[in-house]
């Protein structure tokens, strides 16, 4: 079968499975990922499941693991469009600027509080609610060089909130990202423009500037009316590394100013350093620290009020040491962050948090030992300590046993307890005459068993396979308070489960398939003196299955087009149907500086909801775009 009669069956299988499925439910870096095989794809080191460095087909996780090389095929011009890639995540869309992001469950945006995720490193969750305002995190995506996704929890190494999963978004350095680049995407909803330079000062430093412009459109109204929540803005940012012998310095500076619905106004700066270096030829030394601020400016409504704002102010300094010696790798540390937040939004809602202040000291320290007990078989055991004068203090411990059956084939088991603390919601929001604080609101609580197979079973193929079975106890419910209003407590317990799989078909040179599902159950019950009050926002909204298909072609040595199918199961209690969507990509080098494209969104559907309540959410429109990526 030849290139052009597989690209003409790759568009007639979108084009007569979709209303089926629709009716029943850097140059060189790019060059260098475009040959690897499979397996060589599964050499990728990845830093997520050890804290250390270690080849991802011997990695004892569910880990899936985002290239630059698949964000540029996607054409994904944000974070959460990157995040749809992975199998192992829950990805929907509530209007232009929220989204609801979780792994194995509590796939709401009231709920989705519980996957840790990080840029670098720098953690980007909000003590707001627990979880993630993804319309701050913008990036120039074409700088990102992996993302590391986590479906289960990872309490011992990353703390509280990596309850059931961890994003770790790690981007290029400075020397990766030399010369000029030009990203420049006009579509029927989306719009942006960015520009990064980088140059180098002397033999061992490398640095780089960029700035963004962008232009996210509105979704709509069922009724298909547009429901005016387009929001657009400006960042920019710099980065500086240095490397030397047996050492590494690097500092990444941002700032942002969006203006989203209704004169929202949203400012963030942050500015972080690290340092790495080897104090001897078996022992690292690791230290980070960073700095954020964000300021949501909400306009005043009536002369004489005053203007709600929010305001977050967080300082982290993390320091760790891995050391090897004989069979054993210890990846030992220690942490201590401090935010500082105010939140007054009093003219906007009738419930508000009292007290609008809070400042919270969280500590940590951490150890875990991987102990090669023979050529195929490892043990790592680990524990970590985090006090918070929020919430006081937790352990968390975790073992993971993997045996290396082969060169071809993993498999790995592990227990570990996390917890998510708690938020400033949960504790210390109140609407008068409705719901009271609930100032002794503990951490929920996951014990979580798994197991897996990661692999190549043919020289072409790749598959991971994963099972779990989550404990969940001390879930956030509205409970009735002694004064008999409302109150959040620790009212919920039960369990989840499910399985995740995914894998890669490299069909020949120039084709390649991959698909991914996911498949969960959960089974909670509320405690003594619960209520079924807004059950579904704690419990989450979550489909029974979901799945994806990808097709990437390279048609020629310049020109490529990539196709995708995503299915989703029904949403029963926020009424929103299964569906299936088809997204598509056409790209022609002209030269190696430059690019054009063609994308194509949620193809099946002039627009779908995907997330929230009837009369709140927006439907995401079908999109088409034209790009342009040139370096110079």
């Amino acid at each position: 079968m030849n290139r052009l009669a597989v690209a003409g069956f790759s568009i007639a299988a979108l084009g007569a499975a979709c209303p089926a499925w629709a009716a029943n439910t850097q140059a060189q870096t790019i060059r260098e990922l475009q040959s690897l095989s499979l397996e060589q794809l599964g050499q990728i080191e990845v830093t997520s499941v050890a804290k250390h460095a270690t080849p991802l087909s011997r990695a004892p996780a569910a880990i899936y693991v985002i290239t630059s090389e698949d964000i540029r095929r996607a054409g994904a011009n944000s974070i959460p469009e990157a995040l749809r890639l992975a199998p192992n995540l829950l990805v929907a869309q509530a209007n232009s600027a929220l989204f609801a992001i979780s792994a194995r469950g509590f796939n709401s945006y009231e709920s989705s509080n519980k996957l840790l995720a990080m840029i670098d490193g720098r953690s980007i969750y909000t003590p707001l609610h627990g979880g993630v305002f993804w319309d701050q995190q913008q990036l120039l995506m074409a700088d990102v060089e992996r993302i590391e996704v986590i479906s289960g929890a990872a309490g011992t190494l990353w703390g509280a909130n990596a309850f059931n999963g961890v994003i770790n978004i790690i981007t290029k350095s400075a020397a990766e990202t030399q010369g000029g680049l030009a990203v420049a995407r006009a579509g029927i909803v989306d719009s942006d423009l960015s520009v990064r330079y980088g140059g180098r000062l002397g033999e061992n430093t490398a640095w780089r500037a960029y700035g963004m412009a962008i232009d996210r459109g509105e979704t709509n109204r069922p009724d298909g009316e547009g429901r005016g929540d387009g929001w657009d803005g400006l960042q920019g940012g710099l980065r500086l590394d240095w490397s030397g012998t047996g050492s590494e310095v690097s500092l990444h500076a941002d700032v942002f100013e969006f203006e989203q619905a209704a004169d929202l106004i949203v400012k963030g700066r942050s500015v972080m350093g690290k340092w790495s270096t080897a104090l001897s030829p078996d022992t690292d030394l690791n230290l980070q620290a960073y700095y954020d601020a964000v300021e949501r400016n909400y306009p005043v409504q009536e002369a004489g009020e005053t203007s709600d704002r929010d305001e977050l102010e967080t300082a982290d300094i993390e320091g760790r040491i891995v050391s090897r010696q004989g069979r054993h790798t210890v990846v030992a540390g220690a942490g201590h962050r401090v935010t500082d937040d105010l939140f007054e939004v009093r003219n906007l809602s009738f419930f508000y948090l009292a007290p609008a202040s809070e400042t919270v000291e969280i500590s940590n320290v951490f150890i875990q030992d991987e102990i090669a007990l023979s050529e195929a078989l490892s043990l790592a055991a680990g524990l970590k300590y985090e006090h918070s004068s929020f919430s006081g203090g937790e352990l968390l411990p975790s073992i993971r046993l993997a045996w290396q059956v082969s060169d071809r084939a993993l498999l790995w088991s592990s227990i570990t307890r996390a917890v998510r603390t708690p938020s400033r919601v949960d504790r210390n929001i109140v609407g008068d005459g409705i719901l009271e604080r609930a100032g002794d609101f503990g951490s929920e609580e996951v014990i979580a068993y798994e197991a897996g197979y990661r692999g190549h079973p043919t020289a072409n193929t790749s598959l991971s396979v994963s099972v779990y079975y989550n404990d969940y106890d001390d879930l956030r419910a509205l409970m009735r308070s002694d004064s008999g209003l409302l109150q959040f407590g620790n009212a919920m317990e039960g369990a989840g489960y499910g399985l995740e799989a995914w894998g890669d078909w490299q069909a020949t040179e120039w084709w390649t398939l991959s698909a991914g599902a996911n498949f969960l159950a959960k089974d909670l019950d509320l405690k003594e003196g619960g209520t079924t009050f807004a059950i579904q926002q704690h419990q989450g909204t979550d489909p029974d299955y979901q799945w994806q298909l990808r097709s990437h072609l390279a048609l020629s040595p310049a020109v490529s087009f990539d196709a995708g199918l995503r299915g989703v199961d029904d949403l029963e209690y926020v009424g929103i149907d299964g569906y299936v969507e088809a997204d598509a990509r056409l790209s022609w080098a002209l030269n190696e500086d430059v690019e054009l494209s063609l994308t194509a969104r949620n193809l099946l559907d002039d627009q779908h909801p995907e997330s929230g309540s009837p009369g709140q959410r927006g439907e995401i429109r079908r999109e088409v775009r034209a790009g342009l990526r040139a370096r110079f």
